[in-house]
């Protein structure tokens, strides 16, 4: 567990309800117009994975709160030498630093980390390996109800690599959490878990997952994770698990898509279903600043939200 005195947000199955629904209320009135903070802090993205999405939406829902972005350029940092993450962490905060954005490869390092930062340090998990991505889940949560969706009525799929993925493991617990009525994992063999948490059905192909579904999740295939041995033909992928306009006509006709990114046309999704009026995917990025927003707001506010 993260110490006590600092707040950080590593996974969403550490917020509380309240917290829960305070994120995604407060990104849906952002994105409506409502009046931001004021925050006076630094933050400080330390990626260490490729990011386009996630770096770039923190440091605009920064930047509109009024606080001072600090990108660090990890081949021209101390981390090039050798310097641990914890103690790459402990200067930026004697130098004021109020928050790090994390990404970083190694599932755990996170939670690792943060028992270790300084007090009055507040961490971000902005992906951690295969473990958790809570920022994408509470944006993809926003984006639907953003959307006029109710989870409780509706079946969502999640097809793809899901062993690999951050972003299905955030999303089935949030998911899972807000009580949707069914929800379902597809994939190849190789990109499934060896065990789903209970409640959790696994579909045996792409047309049993979507079949009445409300909301499709298509995931990237994690191709940085595996072997290359592994990685599969991207034209036979497509063919067996990539979504395409014909599967949409077997999905509740209210159905709506949702993909993280990079998307890999051609691949997990066809342009005409990440272009079509089905998709979300674009409104899932820009809800991703407001998200991203509210979750600066709730981690430098004093005290739990009501």
């Amino acid at each position: 567990m993260p110490r006590a005195d600092a707040r950080h947000l590593l996974d969403v199955d550490a917020l509380s309800d309240q917290d829960l629904e305070w994120l995604t209320a407060r990104a849906c009135e952002l994105a409506r117009g409502a009046a931001p903070a004021s925050i006076a802090q630094t933050v400080v993205n330390l990626f260490f994975e490729p990011s386009t999405r996630t770096r770039v939406s923190f440091e605009l829902a920064a930047r509109r709160l009024g606080m001072t972005v600090v990108n660090v350029e990890l081949d021209r940092s101390s981390s090039s030498k050798g310097e641990s993450l914890e103690d790459t962490a402990a200067p930026l905060a004697a130098m004021g630093a109020g928050a790090i954005i994390l990404r970083h490869p190694e599932t755990g390092r996170c939670h690792r980390l943060a028992q270790a930062v300084p007090t009055g340090l507040r961490l971000l998990n902005a992906g951690d390996g295969a473990g958790h991505h809570p920022s994408q889940a509470l944006l993809d949560l926003a984006t639907l109800i953003d959307a006029g969706i109710d989870l409780r009525d509706r079946v969502v799929a999640i097809v793809g690599d899901v062993r690999h993925s951050r972003v299905a493991r955030s999303d089935l617990a949030v998911f899972q959490r807000l009580g949707a009525a069914e929800l379902r994992v597809a994939g190849p063999d190789s990109m499934l878990p060896d065990r789903l948490p209970s409640g959790i059905v696994r579909a045996d192909s792409l047309d049993g997952a979507v079949r009445d579904a409300g909301v499709v999740v298509m995931l990237r295939v994690q191709h940085e994770r595996m072997d290359r041995q592994a990685w599969p033909d991207p034209a036979s992928y497509h063919l067996q698990w990539g979504l395409r306009t014909e599967h949409l006509a077997m999905a509740d006709p209210g159905c709506r898509v949702l993909h993280p990114g990079p998307i890999n046309r051609g691949m997990e999704i066809s342009s005409a279903v990440a272009d079509g009026p089905q998709s979300l995917i674009l409104d899932q990025v820009r809800m991703g600043v407001f998200t991203r927003m509210a979750i600066f707001e709730w981690l430098f506010s004093d005290g739990a939200r009501t």
